[in-house]
């Protein structure tokens, strides 16, 4: 069986996708490409053998699509999502759920109304190496119970133009999501501390941002966010447990000393970096399509959750304060 995938959006990371599920995921093909640039839709179509659609509606509703994967910008994942739940496609979207709490309520409700899951969120950390092989380290055999876990999240340039609340739902969302998934537990509070901005942060905008979380069982979480800090793309994941400690320094990078010089090349975006994360993601939704089981990754209810902290911490920066992190009872549905 073939799943045939129809991509709604051809930037960055929509083209990534589409390329990967024609060329790279076993039981995959592209059959049609939607983006609001027709003409950008069209080239990638040409190259990659399907069809342009004229709307996002049309390719949702067509009868060679199977599943769909949303990677158009993130104001517009909710409606394109409640559209597939409508149309009854499986589909892997993009993070975030959406941008606004109240809209990704609206996602989980129409799924927790349909009654079954059809929507696998793409926190493709949860599918990489290195973050698999730092949990890994858990436990009364490695280094034990985690109770700090550091995040640092730097971007050589905003790649959307800098925006303090979009460095938190669109970037930081990565670190909410992971950490939740590293120590399994659920958040009780965040607070945002905006400090001194780098050279190029523009005029009401905060860059770096520091990020400080606790989860219910006491666990502390931090996350540096730095959009513009011009050294390149870096994700680095540092958690001290009761017994020892585990760095993900350098993700999964060699570091080379010669000549008196030490250190390793940093990508320009996150591709560079999360390329096998992407590709094992959709990997794991194909064969989950085409074999059935547990669906595997990040759920709606995830994706909601995240909404709910980023959004929160959102607030937190306006309001300069600590803000509370109260989650409704979680559906059945995603148990």
């Amino acid at each position: 069986m073939t799943v045939r995938v129809g991509v709604i959006g051809a930037g960055n990371i929509g083209t990534s996708h589409a390329r990967d599920l024609a060329h790279r995921v076993a039981g995959s093909a592209v059959s049609v490409i939607y983006d609001f640039d027709q003409a950008r839709a069209a080239e990638l179509a040409e190259e990659l053998g399907a069809r342009p659609a004229v709307s996002y509606e049309e390719l949702i509703a067509a009868v060679d699509v199977d599943a769909v994967v949303i990677a158009s910008p993130d104001q517009f994942h909710a409606e394109q999502a409640l559209a597939c739940l409508a149309a009854g496609k499986p589909t892997l979207c993009e993070k975030p759920l959406a941008p606004v709490e109240s809209d990704a309520r609206a996602v989980l409700d129409a799924e927790v109304a349909l009654g079954r899951r059809l929507i696998m969120m793409g926190f493709m950390r949860r599918f990489d190496p290195g973050y698999r092989e730092l949990k890994d380290t858990f436990g009364p055999d490695g280094i034990g119970d985690p109770l700090i876990v550091r995040n640092s999240h730097r971007n050589e340039v905003a790649p959307y133009g800098l925006d303090s609340a979009l460095s938190i739902t669109n970037a930081a969302i990565h670190e909410i999501d992971i950490t939740r998934w590293l120590v399994d537990d659920e958040y009780e509070w965040v607070e945002v501390v905006p400090g001194r901005s780098g050279p190029i942060t523009p005029e009401g905008q905060r860059d770096p941002l520091f990020l400080l979380l606790r989860t219910r069982t006491g666990v502390i979480v931090d996350i540096e966010m730095f959009v513009q800090s011009q050294i390149g793309y870096e994700v680095t994941c540092h958690v001290t447990g009761g017994l020892g400690n585990a760095s993900m320094a350098d993700g999964r990078y060699v570091t080379i000393a010669k000549a008196r010089q030490q250190g390793h090349d940093l990508p320009e975006l996150w591709l560079g970096r999360f390329q096998d994360a992407y590709r094992l993601q959709l990997q794991g939704w194909v064969t989950y399509l085409v074999a059935g089981g547990p669906m595997p990754g990040a759920s709606t209810w995830d994706g909601y959750v995240g909404a709910i902290v980023a959004n929160a911490a959102v607030d937190s920066l306006r309001t300069e304060a600590r803000v509370p992190i109260t989650l409704p009872e979680r559906p059945a549905l995603y148990a």
